[in-house]
């Protein structure tokens, strides 16, 4: 089976609120991740949620349950396809890079808020490269949101395993004025 790779581009963070006017002005489908603590959490916010949605405004202004359960230093991030499309027939109406990244993400980052796609890794093989941008959607962030969120998922299928990096260290970093 081929191995289908997804980039997929984050903006944030977002509160609730200004979450939920991106997605209405920017968004139609993508993915979602929340950061934040629960109730009785002690330790410091975390990644809690993944989430993909055709309609990113009614799934965020519905009374989400994984969003009411966050209910301390709530983060929202909203996310698009920065990938070409797959050829070829679409055998369902989700968006199967959208849907193999949010299944990578919930499966090897092992969120604590979903249930689904919880207990085995993805069908297909994917890579996912995850990249960060500030809500003017221009700028982009030279760190991830936060140190549990992987840079790159390499999920190469049951029989090979899988890749989980998070970069960082000995990165050198070229700016448009260099070139």
């Amino acid at each position: 089976m081929t191995n289908i790779p997804v980039i997929i581009d984050w903006f944030g963070p977002y509160s609730r609120d200004e979450a939920i006017d991106a997605a209405k002005n920017d968004y139609i489908d993508g993915l979602y991740m929340l950061i934040g603590k629960t109730k009785y959490q002690k330790q410091k916010a975390c990644p809690q949620y993944i989430g993909l949605s055709d309609n990113l405004f009614r799934r965020l202004s519905n009374g989400h349950n994984a969003i009411n359960q966050l209910s301390q230093e709530l983060k929202l991030w909203l996310a698009e396809n920065g990938s070409p499309g797959i050829p070829g027939r679409k055998l369902k109406k989700t968006n199967i890079g959208l849907d193999l990244a949010e299944w990578a993400h919930t499966f090897f980052m092992e969120l604590p808020l979903n249930d689904k796609k919880t207990m085995k890794p993805p069908d297909n093989p994917v890579l996912v490269v995850n990249r960060w941008w500030k809500t003017d959607y221009e700028t982009r962030r030279n760190k991830r949101p936060h140190c549990d969120w992987p840079d790159i998922i390499d999920y190469l299928g049951a029989e090979y395993g899988a890749t989980v990096a998070w970069n960082g260290r000995n990165v050198e970093r070229w700016n448009p004025e260099d070139f």
